[in-house]
C-alpha cells in the first residue's frame, strides 16, 4: 500500500523539486512539464574529404525544454517523447542538449544524447556531481534539446 510519504516522494521526483507542507492539498493532477517550439531552419552539411562548399538543407527544427531531476545515483535518463505530444517524427543529427542545475549549491552536469529506434526518439542522459566530484543525487535541472526533423515530416510536434 502506498503511503502519503511515498506519494510525496514520488511527486517530488516527478516534479523535480521538493514540495512544501501544503503542496499536496493544492497540486494539480496534470502538470506542465515541457514547452516546445517548431520552426523552419536548415541543416548545414560538409563534405569530409574534399574541400567543397557547404550544402544547406532546409528542414523543420524542434526545440524542447523542460525540468528533470537526477536519481539517487546522480543520473537522469529520459527520452524526448516523454516531453512532447505524440508525433511519429524522425529526428536527425546534429542534436544540441544543454542542462543547468536549479540550485544555489555548486553542482556540475554532464550531458549525453543519442538517436534511438532509427531516429524515432532522442535519449538524453544527465550526470550530476557535487563540488568535490562525488555523484550528486536529487539535483533538479532545466534542460533544452534542439533537434532537426527528417525532411517530409508532418511537423506536428
Amino acid at each position: 500500500m502506498t503511503t502519503k510519504l511515498d506519494l510525496e516522494k514520488q511527486l517530488e521526483a516527478n516534479l523535480g523539486y521538493p514540495l512544501d507542507e501544503d503542496a499536496l492539498k493544492t497540486i494539480p493532477l496534470i502538470l506542465s512539464v515541457a514547452v516546445s517550439t517548431l520552426s523552419t531552419g536548415s541543416t548545414t552539411r560538409r563534405h569530409l574529404i574534399a574541400a567543397l562548399p557547404n550544402i544547406c538543407q532546409p528542414n523543420l527544427v524542434l526545440d524542447v525544454s523542460g525540468v528533470a531531476r537526477t536519481g539517487s545515483n546522480g543520473q537522469s535518463l529520459f527520452r524526448l517523447d516523454q516531453f512532447i505530444c505524440p508525433t511519429n517524427e524522425t529526428f536527425l543529427q546534429p542534436i544540441n542538449v544543454v542542462a543547468t542545475p536549479l540550485s544555489s549549491a555548486p553542482f556540475f552536469l554532464t550531458v549525453g544524447h543519442s538517436l534511438i529506434n532509427n531516429g524515432a526518439d532522442v535519449e538524453i542522459k544527465v550526470l550530476a556531481w557535487d563540488a568535490s566530484g562525488v555523484a550528486a543525487s536529487n539535483v533538479s535541472f532545466n534542460w533544452q534539446c534542439r533537434v532537426a526533423l527528417q525532411p517530409g515530416n508532418t511537423g506536428k510536434a
